[in-house]
């Protein structure tokens, strides 16, 4: 997905500077997806370079310490700078900031994990997480994109954004994780659909097995929505019966970290109807 925005003709940028810069930023946005180190062939492969291209953008990179190249392997994977360099945007942007108390209170309320999602081009970002007592490990780690569709924060965010851009968005086919999967995009609809009117969205199963899912919306300045908010547990441990508490206690934190990030009025839960 990264890579595809590089590939896109930009105006003014067909200076050979350009290009290599482009083209180094293509090798550096490789390391995005979840695989933990390249080889310069495989990369050169994916991004459409050379290799000796390839290995001197690597080597740059490591020389600024972005990158760090295994004395065994020969392979490159992200180095702690690159990081200290991401953590920049957790620590300075306004939402991240005023998620960590309340997603940490959520936590504590509900016993359950706390999650903070966002919208990046066509996908879900998971951009934060707190792990409660009931911890899940799923293999979705912060840091990691989820497809817009499939995920319950993603047809939460989709349900807010403007109905032509949800209409851009909206895939040929979906992606089947595990045998819940929903696959019909009419189905889809109507999840959406129904996420707008509720206010939040639950999913079962349909990305892990036996995780649960409840998202709901983040809205910010003038009640744009910016995010979301989530809740995941172990599907067995939470039955039907106990969602609407689960959901009263996510309203309340999405309404207060809204508050946070300039809503005067957080327009889903009791407060709301009351």
């Amino acid at each position: 997905m990264v890579n595809e925005v590089l590939d896109k003709e930009q105006p003014g940028a067909d200076t050979e500077g350009m290009k290599s810069l482009r083209s180094a930023l293509r090798v550096l946005m490789a390391f995005c997806e979840e695989q933990q180190d390249f080889g310069v062939g495989e990369l050169a492969e994916q991004c459409k370079l050379s290799k000796s291209q390839v290995s001197k953008v690597l080597s740059t990179f490591a020389e600024f310490g972005l990158l760090t190249q295994h004395p065994d392997s020969r392979r490159y994977q992200v180095a702690a700078r690159l990081y200290a360099l991401g953590s920049r945007y957790l620590n300075f942007d306004t939402l991240c900031r005023g998620a960590m108390p309340v997603m940490r209170d959520l936590v504590e309320t509900t016993g359950h994990s706390a999650r903070l999602s966002v919208l990046d081009g066509d996908r879900v970002l998971y951009l934060l997480g707190i792990e409660g007592p009931l911890f899940m490990d799923t293999g979705w780690r912060a840091g990691t994109w989820l497809p817009v569709h499939s995920t319950s924060s993603g047809r939460v965010l989709l349900a807010t954004m403007d109905p032509e851009r949800a209409q851009r968005l909206r895939p040929k086919q979906l992606p089947v994780f595990t045998d819940r999967s929903i696959t019909d995009l009419d189905q889809i609809d109507r999840l959406i659909e129904q996420a707008r009117v509720q206010g939040y969205s639950i999913q079962r199963g349909e990305t892990t097995p036996g995780l649960g899912v409840i998202s709901a919306p983040v809205y910010g300045r003038g009640g744009q929505p910016l995010g979301t908010l989530g809740l995941a547990f172990p599907s067995h441990v939470v039955p039907p019966s106990e969602e609407p508490q689960l959901i009263r206690a996510l309203h309340g934190a999405c309404r207060v970290l809204s508050q946070r990030v300039g809503c005067t009025v957080y327009p889903h839960g009791h407060a709301a109807a009351s």
